[in-house]
């Protein structure tokens, strides 16, 4: 990662050469073009150039710039380069685990002189109206440093045929979970089914079992990693416990859990909501009918939600930037809301569309799954915004693997790979210092 606002250096110009720019409406010559670097592709992307022309066509004296930059780490990867360079977008998707270094590399400023500007900042009620563990979720020390974006859930996809032929009913608990995917597991015709199947990334994933189980990953005031305290140890051995009695598989070849179970080859699967597609594409094709619930809770319910938030650079004059907070003010609305909702794989960041007759019809007919994760906004949560926090996911991932590869007892792989994880962040503050 770079290093220190030293790297600004020559003249904030052009972008990479090569870029993509999205066929939003054009401007007119005197407004302002903001860029916007994003990675979404297909329906999200239709769904976002629509936001965007109907914010151009609302303001003559601004344009945003839709400019696609490929896959996630290809738009980070630019976004690092582009700071050496001094040629930072106006705005950009961008996890907080990477925000971080831009925030402390001085790149982003706070929001808050923004956010409630009598002009186009938020009023108390629309501020209100944006789940507020979302709405929260950049904020150090007590500072907004970015909005949220493309934001999804974890659900439980299953397999109405096989749970009712045995009678069962979509589990709610860890208790009942365990046991379906035991009693779904087994011969059906002449395949082999797994009562549950999982992500290859179960463990990086794996924030929300440690919640459930009552505990964090990360204890944020403390500065303290927590993954290896007894909640977490629970949450390990409950998976672990499934894994080895042949209940739960990792799908480690396929990397998700949607190929068996659109095959027929899992009764169940745990998934976050982009997946969605690949489901419907490989159960239509052979004929599954599934249905998707909330997550089963364990001594408490939990559901991660993931997705990027959207930042502004504070390397573009202060009036673009200004016009960059307008475009997400604007973003934000319920009525763009509505339409993010529904026309693109996203879930709708405000209250009056999650709870709106409208969206409940829309997500019925077209998409259940967008029906089944609003109960989760009520326990909703995001993952610890500490730099290099991949780390945590990272080695707690290395810890399962120990714990099923190698026999490794669960608490002493969790206390080997906390004490990893913070090493490493360490490391990354060593920059900063």
């Amino acid at each position: 990662m770079f290093h220190a606002r030293a790297l600004l250096r020559g003249i904030l110009g052009s972008v990479l050469a090569g870029l993509l720019v999205a066929s939003a409406l054009p401007a007119s010559a005197e407004a302002r073009k903001l860029q916007f670097w994003h990675v979404m592709t297909g329906a999200n992307a239709e769904a976002l150039e629509e936001i965007v022309n109907r914010f151009n066509q609302a303001n003559e004296d601004c344009a945003v710039e839709l400019v696609y930059q490929g896959h996630y780490r290809d738009l980070f990867a630019k976004l690092e380069g582009a700071a050496k360079a001094g040629s930072l977008p106006h705005l950009a998707m961008i996890y907080n685990n990477r925000l971080i270094s831009y925030v402390k590399n001085g790149f982003v400023d706070p929001m808050e002189p923004m956010l409630f500007d009598a002009g186009n900042g938020f009023s108390e009620e629309a501020w209100a109206d944006i789940p507020a563990f979302l709405r929260d979720g950049s904020v150090w020390d007590g500072k907004h440093y970015a909005l949220p974006f493309n934001k999804e859930g974890f659900l439980l996809f299953y397999n109405k045929k096989m749970l009712a032929d045995k009678g069962i009913t979509p589990p709610a608990t860890w208790e009942e979970l365990s046991a379906a995917a035991e009693a779904l597991t087994g011969k059906v015709g002449d395949k082999d089914v797994v009562g549950l199947a999982l992500n290859n990334s179960v463990a990086i994933d794996g924030s929300f079992w440690v919640e459930q189980a009552g505990g964090h990953i990360y204890d944020e005031a403390a500065d303290r990693i927590t993954f290896n305290e007894e909640p977490g140890v629970k949450a390990y051995e409950f998976l672990v416990s499934m894994i080895r009695k042949g209940h739960a598989k990792i799908i480690r070849e396929e990397k998700y859990m949607f190929g068996p179970f659109g095959r027929g080859e899992a009764a169940m699967g745990i998934t976050y909501m982009s997946q969605l597609p690949n489901i419907i594409e490989l159960c239509a094709a052979n004929g599954v009918e599934f249905g998707s619930v909330e997550l089963p809770k364990g001594v408490r319910k939990a559901c991660m939600f993931t997705g990027t938030n959207v930042a502004i650079f504070n390397t573009v004059p202060e009036i673009e930037r200004r016009d960059a907070f307008r475009f997400l003010r604007f973003f934000l609305t319920p009525e763009i809301q509505s339409l993010w909702g529904t026309r693109s794989g996203c879930l709708p960041l405000s209250w009056k569309v999650l709870n709106s007759r409208e969206f409940h019809e829309f997500a019925e007919k077209e998409n259940p799954a967008k029906l089944a994760i609003l109960p989760s906004f009520k326990y909703g949560f995001s993952d610890p915004k500490i730099l290099n926090g991949y780390a945590i996911h990272d080695n707690m991932s290395k810890a399962l693997d120990a714990i099923l590869l190698e026999n490794v007892p669960v608490k002493e792989a969790l206390d080997k790979a906390a004490d990893q994880a913070w090493k490493e962040i360490q490391e990354s503050r060593k920059s900063f210092n």
